[in-house]
């Protein structure tokens, strides 16, 4: 005989009113009710780091001398009320909590807080009529109690009254005061002499020295005011808090203590509850900034305060409705208090911990040898155990529940737990987790076995019905499930299972087990619409309704239970209970709408928006977005593109829509794709009234008839009625929600706010199923899902889907997990049919790109250059492109770390494009590149990897670049000008081309970019040292001219490696390069170059030429006539001269320096020197300008050039130094 789970349990026969309900001022009121509280409580880990920070924020305060605040957060049944008992005892140093369980924390406390005198108190906020009257009433009256002699302090405004009083009496005297006390009490009646006379001065000592609210206080306030005070009216107010706070701190230091620890359990709550008196709150809330900071008098020793809180208040003062002023104004407050209150969160991970100390202990060892026997027994199977441990929708802040915490809850599942813990926020104080839990073990206390798993759908009766949850969003859920349930859900479950209202009352032991398992499914929905954020009830679908249930819904087959549940949830949504809805797919999402809002009626405004026009822009934008096509890509002819990588390559498709059958729609001109292109042509699953798919399949023979297309036809089946129905629902919600203007606010002006706000949600949610749904319908109608036939007519599930107008290609629709899945692999087959020698890089999902193919390039120079073909590849991302490419592309061969390339490694590109240079003449880039166009089967290459081909072929043959008549390097891959030829180039020695690089660098300053020895690198460099050595042979004959003429004036004669012969020998070098025919010819002439100077030496000469030879123009010859003259002198002046003259030989005949700056430095020095001969006075002012002399001319030939030239030199000889020259072409 199974065990009953009470044998093995403490299980009560009855829940009591104050079960796992702990009120903090009752649990510290004596030693008896701490030593409970510390008894029963559960100290996990986490707890333990909570109690470390609450001490941490104590001492801190101690030590700072400044007032400290935190928040205790948590929802309702997480223990901030035990929380704040148990250091309540702690900060007390109680011998209760001097036990192994509270060890660390004492040490804690001993380490922190030893020797410090803390006075604790506890308030319960509930019931108070401010902030003012609960602490400042409270300290007085907890005042009284641990120390009854000692002076109350002065909190309330009365005091200063009764203050006053004190002096009036000492200057009136007793007799006279006390007589004139009672006189404005009643004129001349008796019940005023009887008062007054009862004024003595024991009965007044006693009543001044009474509790604000005491009576005879009152009494003595009031005959105050009537007889000495009349102006004052406050009879039972305390100070403002802030003042109030500084007097209890001065009041407590005095007694004794270095610091004051309040408890304000249910503060939040309390405040809460006021919510709808904005004034009232908005004051309240405010208020308690003030207990960590103050506006006036410092405070004498710091105030620690522990607040419980279970909610934000923001969000409940914005949901009372307050203006936006106000909302704004609390919000400043909140937000500073923010920055001064720190946060002690109270997580729910503790409830597995609590729940089994205190609810689900085993009596003994045997019984706990039970338990576990019978957890050891629970169903495995993944699709089971992950629901039940609550490990669907995992996150950083839900991570699920372990085995070991399952068998902690054990027979509550970690699901179960997690949907009372969320809820906990919400439901009543006297519902909070733990307390449910225990009220369904005592009503299942005669039934339950040990064996038993409790549902979650069992839990449903304890948390909805009769409660009356605080916040009010969700107390309108819980009426609206009750509501669904009572009026829908049970009818449907009595009729369908034959069993009556009154059977399923008096006699629930005769009630089927089919009506309890579906009754658990359906209770189990509604708690997934009123706790939707629980993970395990999140996106729920049939197969976690059955395991949320173990062991409720029974199947023909194992396993089969998922498939029972949503037969049964499809039956009520599609009959009886049109709240829920169930997606599409193989594993549908099953929803439930709650809310008592007329939605259908917003619905009905806009009935008007559905038409043909507007259902065909929707399914043509579904079916984009599907397909994987952008939105808003459409060109001039209404089609949209969609890239795909094809074998690597990137390829185009053009998505056309339009209803196949009707010209109008998609003229012939519409199926014509662009060159290189594939076109899918795509009707609408539906067609005006009359029409059928045999009209858009006899358009299609047509069409066949009409010529050779690259163009697919993709027919879909058409919508049922009931699927149209769905379109035109998602039609109308589209177009609320969406597009320009408020269309929301416009049609639902005539609801309420409240009932507007819900109705949105429920809309949108209905948008956003209907959507899911009409996505999964557009899948079967595309035909990759089977055809639902309640969904999609029979009759046009006979065509075939997929239909080619190219009679290379026949498709066939290959089974896709969705439609953009199936339209590339549609596009393979398409590609494939066409260019069925396309190389296959792999992987064929990731693009080929240029850069890539370049890279290929590089290395088929290198080898091609190479001795031995044969280069190594440099790892990494080079060696990943060379082995990718050069195989699949038959462009040499990669080896495992080389790649080669040679006759044999290109032996079919080889063959093919000698074979298309035998008949071109010229050859050209264009020729070749038709020619592998041409080839069949077709290849079907990108110019990218057409080029690299070309590029290959014109390295092994040893062809050159020339675009216009002028040799140029190999244009880039994917943009050769169809017209550039390719010649054959004879190749220099490699050593003569190595030499000839070199002294081209140095003389020039010219580096050729690609080194390798090829014919089209020998003629790209032969053009560029032509080209360098035309452009400086002038400006060294203009050096060299100038250079003799300054070697006459001096008499200098021209020596082996001096400047003269240096320039002649340059000028000589680069006359001959600019005139030389051939590329070899001129490799070898630079190679061979024989300067009487280094090439460096050579090289600065040529770069400075032009710049020497106007320094050597604009030098003062002048002087230099005087400067010979002085030579001859044998005195200083002459000796100077000689220097000078010295140095402007050396500067004029020596190489290696700078002519120009040389030339700068000797003249300074000879204009000084001409200064001192004429007797060291200020030089003479230089000569006025020469007169500008203009002149024009008209050049016709390269003649006249150089007579022109001729013309410049004699102005600059005879007018001076500038000549500005203008010229144009006509």
């Amino acid at each position: 005989m199974t065990t009953l789970l009470r044998d093995v349990i403490d299980i009560p026969e009855r829940v009591g009113a104050d079960d796992y309900v702990l009120r903090l001022t009752d649990s510290t009121n004596d030693d008896a009710h701490i030593e409970a509280a510390l008894d029963q409580y559960v100290l996990t880990a986490s707890l333990r780091d909570n109690f470390n920070a609450a001490i941490d924020i104590v001492a801190d305060a101690l030590t700072k001398d400044t007032s400290r605040a935190a928040y205790l957060t948590g929802s309702f049944g997480s223990g901030k009320s035990h929380f704040m008992a148990v250091l309540y005892a702690l900060l007390g140093n109680h011998k209760a909590v001097r036990t192994e369980k509270f060890r660390d924390l004492t040490g804690r406390y001993d380490g922190e807080l030893n020797g410090k005198k803390i006075l604790r108190l506890t308030y319960h906020l509930l019931g108070a009529r401010s902030l003012e009257q609960a602490v400042l009433k409270g300290y007085v009256e907890q005042i009284k109690v641990l120390h009854p002699d000692a002076p109350l302090p002065a909190v309330h405004v009365s005091d200063s009254l009764l203050d006053d009083a004190d002096n009036l009496r000492k200057r009136m005297g007793d007799d006279e005061f006390l007589a004139g006390l009672g006189a404005g009490q009643g004129q001349g009646g008796g019940w005023g002499g009887l008062l007054g006379a009862a004024w003595d001065l024991p009965r007044y000592q006693a009543a001044r020295h009474a509790t604000a609210e005491d009576t005879e206080r009152r009494e003595l306030v009031s005959a105050l005011v009537n007889s000495y005070f009349t102006s004052f009216s406050e009879t039972a107010d305390y100070v403002d808090l802030d003042r109030g706070l500084v007097v209890i701190s001065e009041h407590t230091k005095s007694l004794g203590y270095d610091g004051v620890v309040l408890f304000l359990d249910e503060l939040v709550l309390w405040l809460a509850f006021s919510v709808r008196d904005a004034e009232f709150f908005a004051r309240e809330s405010q208020k308690i900034t003030k207990l960590v900071e103050s506006s006036g008098r410092q405070r004498a020793i710091p105030l620690v305060s522990f607040i419980s809180r279970q909610m934000d208040l923001r969000k409940w003062f914005a949901d009372a409705g307050a203006s936006g002023a106000e909302q704004e104004a609390l919000d400043s407050a909140f937000q500073f208090q923010q920055g001064r209150f720190r946060e002690i969160e109270l997580g729910d991970d503790n409830l597995a911990e609590v729940a089994h100390s205190r609810l689900l202990k085993p009596k003994d060892e045997a019984a706990r040898k039970i338990l576990d026997d019978a957890f050891a027994n629970l169903t495995r199977t993944a699709a089971v155990w992950d629901v039940l441990q609550d490990s669907l929708n995992t996150d950083d802040r839900h991570r699920g529940a372990s085995e070991q915490e399952f068998r902690l809850t054990y027979p509550f599942s970690p699901a179960l737990v997690s949907t009372l813990r969320n809820l906990s926020s919400v439901m009543q104080r006297e519902r909070t987790a733990l307390k449910v839990m225990q009220r369904m073990l005592v009503s299942l206390r005669d039934t339950l076995t040990v064996d038993d798993l409790i549902p979650v759908g069992d839990s449903y009766d304890f948390i909805v019905d009769g409660s009356d949850p605080i916040d009010g969003h969700a107390g309108a859920m819980f009426k609206a499930a009750s509501d669904l349930y009572k009026n829908r859900l049970l009818p449907t479950l009595l009729d369908k299972h034959s069993v009556s209202h009154e059977q399923l009352v008096k006699d629930p032991a005769s009630v089927p087990s089919g009506f309890r398992g579906q009754e658990r499914i359906a209770k189990t929905l509604l708690l997934s619409a009123i706790a939707p954020k629980v993970p395990a009830l999140r996106d729920i679908t049939a197969a976690r309704l059955a395991a949320l249930n173990h062991g409720s819904i029974k199947a023909r087959m194992a396993g089969g239970e998922a498939r029972v549940v949503l037969g049964v949830v499809r039956e009520w949504a599609q009959k009886d209970v049109p709240e829920i809805t169930v997606s599409e797919g193989a594993n549908p999402v099953i929803r439930v709408q709650l809310a008592d809002v007329d939605y259908q009626s917003i619905i009905e405004r806009v009935r008007g928006e559905d038409n043909s026009g507007r259902r065909r822009v929707l399914i043509r934008r579904l079916v984009h977005k599907a397909l994987g096509v952008p939105s808003g890509q459409d060109d001039l002819s209404g089609a949209a593109t969609r890239t795909v990588i094809w074998r690597g390559s990137r390829r185009e498709v053009d998505i056309v829509f339009g209803n196949v059958r009707d010209a109008g729609s998609t003229p012939e001109q519409a199926f014509d794709p662009r060159p290189g292109t594939w076109r899918v042509v795509v009707d609408y699953p539906f067609d005006e009234a009359g029409y059928t798919s045999a009209d858009d399949v006899n358009r299609i023979d047509r069409l066949l008839t009409s010529g050779d297309r690259s163009t697919l036809v993709w027919l879909p089946r058409f919508f049922t009625d009931s699927a149209m129905d769905d379109l035109a629902l998602l039609v109308k919600l589209d177009w609320l929600f969406t597009g320009s203007g408020d269309r929301w606010t416009e049609n639902s002006d005539h609801l309420s706010a409240t009932d507007r706000a819900q109705a949105r949600g429920i809309l949108e949610n209905l948008l956003s199923g209907t959507l899911t749904s009409l996505e999964s319908l557009l899948k079967q109608a595309y035909g990759i899902e089977p055809a639902d036939l309640k969904r999609i007519s029979a009759e046009s599930t006979q065509f075939d889907v997929l239909t080619s107008l190219s009679r290379d290609f026949s498709p066939a629709l290959p089974p896709a997990a969705s439609l953009e899945d199936a339209l590339v692999k549609i596009v393979d087959q398409a590609f494939s049919a066409i260019y069925p020698q396309h190389p296959a890089f792999d992987p064929p999902s990731d693009e080929v790109s240029a850069r890539n193919f370049e890279t290929v390039r590089d290395y088929v120079e290198r080898a091609a250059t190479n001795r031995d073909g044969r280069v190594p590849t440099d790892p990494g991302t080079d060696r990943k492109t060379v082995r990718r490419v050069a195989g699949p592309l038959r462009v040499g061969k990669a080896t495992e770390d080389h790649y080669l390339f040679g006759e044999d490694s290109f032996a079919y590109w080889a063959g093919e494009l000698d074979r298309a240079a035998l008949t071109a003449d010229p050859l050209t880039v264009g020729a070749m590149q038709q020619h592998i166009e041409a080839i069949a089967p077709a290849w079907g290459l990108r110019p990218e990897a057409r080029d690299l081909v070309i590029s290959a072929w014109a390295l092994l043959r040893k062809r050159a670049w020339f675009n216009a008549g002028a040799a140029c390097p190999p244009p880039a891959l994917g943009r050769m000008s169809p017209s550039i030829e390719l010649r054959a180039e004879e190749l220099p020695e490699q050593h003569a081309w190595d030499d000839a690089r070199s002294n081209a660098s140095k003389l020039f300053g010219y580096t050729i970019a690609r080194t390798y020895l090829t014919g089209a690198n020998v003629a790209d460099f032969a053009t560029q040292v032509r080209a360098n050595a035309t452009q400086s042979t002038n400006q060294l004959g203009y050096l060299v001219e100038e250079v003799e003429r300054a070697y006459q004036r001096l008499g200098m004669t021209q020596g082996p490696g001096d400047r003269l012969a240096s320039a002649i020998a340059l000028r000589s070098l680069t006359e001959r390069l600019q005139g030389m025919s051939g590329n070899v010819a001129v490799i070898n002439a630079m190679a061979g170059a024989d300067l009487p100077v280094a090439a460096e030496t050579a090289g600065q000469i040529r770069n400075d030429a032009g710049r020497d030879t106007q320094a050597l123009r604009s030098f003062k010859w002048k002087l230099v006539e005087r400067l010979q003259q002085g030579v001859q002198r044998g005195d200083a002046s002459g000796e100077s001269a000689r220097v000078i003259e010295k140095a402007l030989h050396s500067a004029i005949s020596i190489p290696g320096r700078s002519l120009s700056d040389e030339l700068a430095s000797v003249e300074n020095k000879l204009v000084a020197w001409v200064v001192d001969e004429d007797g060291g006075g200020t030089p003479p002012p230089p000569p006025p300008p020469p007169p500008t002399v203009k002149g024009d001319a008209t050049l016709n030939t390269t003649e006249d050039i150089s007579i022109f030239v001729a013309d410049l030199h004699k102005a600059i000889d005879e007018h001076g130094k500038e000549v500005h020259v203008h010229w144009w072409v006509d």
